[in-house]
This record gives structure tokens, C-alpha cells and sequence, in this order.
């Protein structure tokens, strides 16, 4: 059962359903989870996530398991998986601020309305993806029903229009999520902290520390040991282990 998140000083303990998953072996973990057995019921969650992987309550379920045990960087990266399969979730939302949060980071960026934080990302990147297919191919069988039928043009002309500008408006969207922060995102999951180096090596200089939990842009990962990744808010860039993150 979905319970409503409650804010305290550590974490919100709520736990979602999940799918398709068996409900009783569910109800196990959640109760580990409630017992205090976090990685017993964290071992669980996982194993839910492996088999339904856009499933985000089973993501969302392990962020929490993580929180509780203290490990924020882990924490933010199942909250960010659940939250880019659901991001209208208020749970998953209100546990992802409260993480950034913690590690000096906001979930919704400074002088951006809510509201118009909540609309950006109403929809998720597959939903988004998914709608333009469908437009695209609606608008496909329109153009050729104006083109070959000539009686109906002018029924056709209005239909044909809206489909075409939902169609824009679609691919627009998803132009502006490419910018989004949870896009292309790493979190850093080193515990304490992450060194930040000039290249990808070790001989290269270490120039900044990314403590856990820093959110992060990857900008390349064609490297077998080595992340090139961004950090916008500081405009700098570097190089981390990719032992140190792991991909949202």
C-alpha cells in the first residue's frame, strides 16, 4: 500500500506496490524495510528492479532502503530512476528534494515557479518519445488522405493542422528535456567523496572533490575507467572514475 511520505529529521518511509511482482513476496520486503531490515529488503527491491525495470516503485522502494542506511549518493540515484520513469509521482518528488537538499542541491532550480517545474516534466522521456511516434504517423495518414482525396480537404485541413502543431510542440518538448539536469545524468556514489581529475588517468591532477551525491552531465563515457562529465552550475568539466557514479 502507497502510503503519503512523512518528512523527518533522516527520511520519508513510505512503499510503493509494485506491478506484476508477487504481492506476498512484496509484502515481505516492506516489511523487512518497516522492521529496519533496509538491506535485506534493499536486496529485494533490486531484485524487483532487474525483473521490471520500468517499474519505479520497485526503484523508488531502494532509494529509500538506501536513505536509511545512510548512503545519499545511492539514495538519489533510485529516486532519479523512478522519478524519469514517473515524474509525476509526489512521492518520488518530494524524496528527490529532500535528497538534493541534503547535498546542497535543488531539485527545483532557484526562481523557477513549481508549477512550472511540476509542467516540465509532467510527461516522462518514453511517454514523450511514444506521443511523437503516434503524432507523426497521425499526421503521415492525414497528408496522404489530403493529398489523394480531394472532397475532403477541407474536412481534413483542421485535423491535419493540430496534428501537425502537437506533432512540433512534441519534438520541442523533448529539444528542451535534452537540457534537463536528470538528462544524460550521473550521481556520485563514492562514499565521502569523488576526485575530480584533469584527465582521464591517474597520473592526471586532481583539481576538485564531488562529495556523494553530487548530481552530474556526462559528456562522454566511450572510456573503459573513466566518466568525462560537467558540472553546469561551476562550469567546469573533468574526468571521475566510473567506479565513483553510476547513470541514472
Amino acid at each position: 500500500m502507497k502510503k503519503t511520505i512523512l518528512f523527518t529529521l533522516f527520511a520519508v518511509c513510505s512503499v510503493h506496490t509494485a506491478g506484476a511482482y508477487d504481492r506476498n513476496i512484496l509484502a515481505e520486503y516492506n516489511d523487512l524495510y518497516k522492521n529496519g531490515g533496509y538491506q535485506a529488503a534493499l536486496d529485494g527491491y533490486k531484485e524487483m528492479a532487474a525483473k521490471e525495470p520500468g517499474n519505479p516503485s520497485a526503484f523508488y522502494n531502494a532509494g529509500n532502503a538506501y536513505f536509511r542506511m545512510n548512503k545519499p549518493g545511492l539514495a538519489l540515484l533510485y529516486y532519479g530512476k523512478a522519478f524519469r520513469l514517473d515524474p509525476r509521482d509526489s512521492d518520488v518528488r518530494a524524496n528527490m528534494d529532500l535528497v538534493m537538499k541534503r547535498t546542497g542541491q535543488a531539485f527545483v532550480p532557484e526562481g523557477m515557479p513549481k508549477a512550472l517545474h511540476y509542467l516540465y516534466y509532467f510527461f516522462s522521456d518514453g511517454e514523450l518519445k511514444a506521443a511523437a511516434v503516434v503524432l507523426w504517423w497521425l499526421a503521415c495518414l492525414l497528408l496522404s488522405l489530403y493529398a489523394l482525396k480531394a472532397g475532403l480537404r477541407e474536412r481534413l485541413s483542421g485535423p491535419l493542422l493540430g496534428a501537425g502543431l502537437l506533432l512540433a510542440g512534441s519534438l520541442l518538448w523533448l529539444m528542451a528535456r535534452a537540457s534537463s539536469p536528470f538528462n544524460e545524468a550521473a550521481v556520485i556514489t563514492a562514499e565521502g567523496s569523488a576526485q575530480l581529475l584533469s584527465g582521464p588517468g591517474e597520473t592526471f591532477k586532481a583539481y576538485a572533490s564531488l562529495p556523494e551525491g553530487r548530481l552530474v552531465k556526462v559528456l562522454d563515457d566511450t572510456d573503459d575507467v573513466y566518466y568525462e562529465i560537467g558540472i553546469p552550475r561551476e562550469g567546469i568539466k573533468g574526468w571521475i572514475k566510473k567506479t565513483s557514479a553510476e547513470k541514472i
